[in-house]
């Protein structure tokens, strides 16, 4: 069901942060110069059942299009027109920021926009700089070698200074909390956020909320960490990514629910908020080594099938039941 809500810019960068992405796909085209086209475009992608949320991006900027994979259950959002590109989307990001590395993305795909418009790098010269801000836009591709090969060959491109990526300077890396907005956070949260109960073998239920983010997002988690009153911690996680974990329940009910409850979150991660939030508020008024058998079976009829619907928990609902029961 699409859920009413009021659509902030703020939100909207952060959840771009997440699940947004500024690339630039490099085509074969023999109408194009040298071989070679290039189309500058912005995405945002999010789980089929958040695609009410798409639909109000999308009357929000007035432009692009959206697409639905059944086969994926996602939907994405795509802007691609340099004009609208120009006009609608590098105005919006300029006045409210993405950072790090997404902030990176950004700006190649804003010079790569202006040339393409002002019709400048026509040269081969200008192509090679074209192709390799192209390529340096995001840290992973699908390109393989010998696609790569064939793009620089087209162009000539045989010094390995042209084949050097641009890299990610130091104060793109560096982000103010001041400018990581509350609704900016909310959006994140949408996006790489993640709240949850754990079940444990031993009959104990915890909560616990997290965010990834990527191995240059430190600065990031550490500004949202800051405005969230300096709780949990960041670890690096088994994939070399960096993860803001909050575990304590005292954290989470003071904290975490109030941020959320005045900066809500509009994706189908809303729902499982709300059983979290309640479960957390039934854990506070507990403690978790005496807690009720009846609070129990309360909590796992609530929310054992959350987040995935259960699909990754080690023992099916009814197991978990009995050994509640058993305990």
């Amino acid at each position: 069901n699409q859920k009413k809500f009021i659509l902030s810019p703020g939100y909207i960068s952060g959840l771009a942060q997440s699940d947004g992405s500024f690339f630039c796909t490099i085509s074969l085209s023999p109408n194009s110069l040298y071989g070679i086209q290039f189309r500058p475009k912005f995405t945002i992608t999010t789980d089929l059942d958040s695609k009410y949320v798409l639909d109000e991006i999308q009357l929000y900027f007035n432009c692009g299009t959206i697409k639905v994979n059944i086969k994926n259950h996602t939907a994405e959002f795509e802007v691609s027109r340099l004009l609208e590109l120009k006009n609608i989307i590098i105005p919006h990001f300029l006045k409210y920021t993405v950072f790090c590395a997404k902030l990176h993305a950004f700006n190649l795909l804003n010079q790569i926009v202006t040339a393409l418009i002002n019709k400048e790098k026509r040269t081969i010269e200008g192509r090679r700089e074209l192709l390799k801000m192209a390529l340096s836009m995001n840290i992973t591709n699908n390109r393989s070698e010998d696609r790569l090969n064939l793009l620089y060959s087209l162009l000539n491109v045989t010094d390995i200074k042209d084949k050097t990526l641009i890299p990610i300077s130091s104060d793109i890396l560096k982000v103010d909390p001041i400018l990581c907005s509350n609704d900016h956070i909310s959006g994140i949260i949408d996006g790489d956020g993640s709240v949850f109960v754990s079940f444990q073998k031993n009959g104990i239920i915890k909560t616990g909320f997290n965010i990834t983010g990527d191995k240059n997002s430190k600065s990031l988690l550490e500004a949202i960490q800051l405005n969230l009153k300096g709780i949990g911690s960041i670890n690096e996680g088994t994939k070399n990514e960096l993860i803001l974990v909050v575990n304590g329940i005292k954290q989470i009910t003071e904290v975490l629910i109030p941020f959320i409850d005045e900066n809500p979150l509009f994706s189908e991660r809303a729902q499982h908020y709300e059983k979290f939030k309640t479960v957390s508020l039934i854990l506070k008024n507990n403690n978790p080594l005496t807690i009720s058998l009846e609070n129990k079976l309360k909590i796992v009829e609530l929310c054992y099938d959350m987040n995935k619907k259960g699909k990754r928990r080690l023992m099916t609902k009814s197991e978990y039941i009995e050994l509640l029961k058993a305990l």
